[in-house]
């Protein structure tokens, strides 16, 4: 798999497909593998996709400093952007979306579209606790109870009573490493001094930002307050969605296509 070394950071990130680069930026703790058939399923639409590993986390090198930081990331992001074919879009879930949304602030010519699925750049004392409560899940708490403890916060009551074997299997896969539940942390601790609302004014891309109807993590309404910030945002939201959009809804996924191919 493809590596990107810059100023001494480290990035792995999977490639699929031909066409148009997609860069898939993954959400709180994880990498590459939370968006599993995802990649081959952007490459089946004709997108050449890549999905990163941040820094912090295996295969990609190690965080310097124990600290993450949204710009450096983002700046990782677009390097994985640039090896891609133009026009390249950044497609970010959650404080993937973070990531996204300060590369796209940055004007960089290496990516021309923006997606943001189910994240925020508004900062709330609400969300603030969010954050801290996934502080404390990777510090305070056994691991191998994260699965468990996350699941009916990550999917949307739809998805959870209709696909409960589906989630079943995504619990008895998560059991972080010690290594990636100190990631997490790092990252949880970086999301409660985040304010991304600035950035919306610098963003000149076309932007779209889906909010899942059924949302407890990242309600719809900053997703709409997110899209109302950025000039010319599309927004949408996902009726019988939660958190995990792009698992939970082909709708989603064929909104992000359509939008792509605009």
């Amino acid at each position: 798999m493809p590596t990107i070394d810059r100023n001494g950071r480290t990035v792995h990130f999977t490639r699929d497909g031909s066409g148009p680069g997609v860069v898939l930026v993954p959400g709180l703790g994880s990498g590459a593998r939370l968006f599993g058939t995802l990649p081959r399923r952007f490459a089946r639409a004709g997108f050449t996709c890549a999905a990163v590993d941040p820094v912090g986390l295996e295969p990609s090198g190690p965080l310097p400093g124990g600290v993450y930081d949204f710009v450096q990331a983002a700046h990782d992001v677009l390097a994985v952007a640039a090896q891609l074919p133009p026009p390249v879009a950044l497609v970010g879930t959650s404080l993937g979306g973070k990531v996204a949304l300060c590369a796209a602030a940055t004007g960089s010519p290496h990516a021309a579209r923006l997606v943001l699925l189910c994240s925020s750049a508004l900062t709330t004392p609400r969300s603030r606790r969010v954050y801290r409560w996934f502080e404390l899940l990777c510090t305070e708490v056994d691991g191998r109870l994260l699965g468990d403890l996350t699941a009916p916060f990550l999917f949307g009551e739809t998805f959870l009573n209709q696909k409960p074997g589906v989630v079943d299997d995504i619990v008895r896969s998560t059991k972080p490493s010690d290594a990636s539940r100190t990631f997490m942390r790092a990252q949880a601790q970086a999301l409660q001094a985040f304010d991304g609302e600035r950035l919306c004014a610098q963003v000149r891309w076309p932007t779209l930002c889906l909010a899942g109807a059924e949302d407890v993590l990242t309600p719809a309404s900053e997703v709409a307050a997110t899209a109302a910030r950025i000039a010319g945002a599309e927004h949408a939201c996902v009726a019988g969605a939660g958190h995990s959009l792009l698992l939970e809804s082909a709708a989603a996924f064929d909104r992000v296509v359509a939008f792509l191919r605009g």
